[in-house]
């Protein structure tokens, strides 16, 4: 559909989708951060940790224990 306005490859691929006919391509060409190729789920765990570390829970949680007991 290359070289085809927008709205008219919209209008194909839903006709196809609706047909049966649509066959998507297997190759993914998705490659900067974030995208379905490279989600970088390592980089955002590591800095969600980082960034949960600076809570302190562990005092919190020491604190509801010992209100608790």
């Amino acid at each position: 559909l290359q070289g085809v306005p927008f709205r008219e490859a919209y209008k194909i691929v839903g006709e196809q989708i609706e047909n049966g006919t649509f066959a998507p391509s297997s190759q993914i060409h998705h490659t900067h951060e974030g995208s379905i190729g490279n989600l970088c789920n390592e980089q955002i765990a590591a800095s969600m940790q980082a960034v949960l570390s600076q809570f302190g829970f562990d005092k919190v949680n020491k604190a509801i224990e010992d209100l608790i007991r």
